[in-house]
């Protein structure tokens, strides 16, 4: 059984993901931003990725027995203040997440969304729509927040995945998440922004500031960084604001460290 921490010690943000060597995003870019935020980071390693830079060219999935034991042992160790996860390749990796979290539903669950590349599957035989049906049906109705932009989203409801329905962000509430946060593109009328909507009709607007051409997805971070906030009893709202500022000016310090992507700076 899980024992209190004490007063002078980090809160603790259990990080449930793929393992980039590049640092760039995932588990070790995120153990970062939990030490920058003031928090400690516990890990569980849903699949390595063989990469660089400039793509991922394959990834071997962890057995989703190791995933249920390793996130048992660590929620019965300490007490864990949050959880980030995301993104998820496999259905039963998403089954395991739920059964957890349902058990555990006082420790709020960030879900970063993402699109599922089939290369990267092709060589485990996994059909991803299986996966994000998995995804939708048992995670979402787990989750506290759903981090995802507006475009992945139109994606998923073109492809069959969320419901038919004028508004998009409306369908992945209808699933079952208690918020979203999804950044949209500017059009005529509205600029760039992130939009927080939530199943009490929630609904508030941060600006999107543009982000350099070719830096590495942004979404890692700002998840990463929601919930660390959430693990410091911020208020949901507060921790988007945070994790929001956090997340641009940790782009505005972007650098070059291969021949691909840009990677956001945590370090200073």
């Amino acid at each position: 059984m899980a024992t209190d921490l004490p007063p002078s010690s980090p809160p603790l943000v259990l990080l449930f993901g793929p393992l980039d060597p590049t640092g760039a995003a995932h588990l070790m870019a995120d153990s970062i931003s939990c030490a920058r935020l003031g928090c400690h980071a516990l890990s569980v390693v849903t699949s390595l990725h063989v990469q660089d830079t400039i793509s991922c060219e394959q990834l071997q999935l962890v057995p989703p027995e190791h995933l249920y034991d390793q996130m048992r042992c660590l929620l019965e160790d300490m007490p864990i203040s949050a959880i980030k996860a995301g993104p998820l390749y496999s259905a039963e990796a998403a089954s395991v997440l739920a059964q957890v979290a349902a058990d555990y539903t006082a420790i709020p669950l960030v879900l970063q969304l993402q699109s599922l590349q089939d290369h990267m599957l092709a060589d485990h035989d996994i059909d991803t729509d299986d996966v994000m049906d998995a995804i939708f049906q048992l995670v979402l109705p787990q989750t506290d927040l759903v981090v995802a932009d507006s475009t992945l989203l139109e994606q998923l409801q073109n492809s069959g995945h969320l419901p038919e329905q004028d508004d998009v962000f409306q369908a992945v509430l209808d699933l079952g998440a208690n918020q979203l946060l999804s950044a949209t593109t500017a059009n005529g009328t509205e600029p760039a922004r992130y939009q927080l909507l939530g199943q009490d009709g929630t609904r508030q607007h941060w600006p999107l500031q543009a982000i350099p051409h070719r830096l590495h997805d942004t979404d890692s971070t700002l998840s990463v960084a929601i919930a660390a906030g959430l693990a410091q009893a911020k208020p949901m709202n507060r921790a988007i604001t945070d994790a929001i500022g956090f997340t641009e000016s940790s782009a505005e310090r972007h650098f070059q460290a291969g021949m691909g992507k840009l990677i956001l700076n945590q370090t200073l």
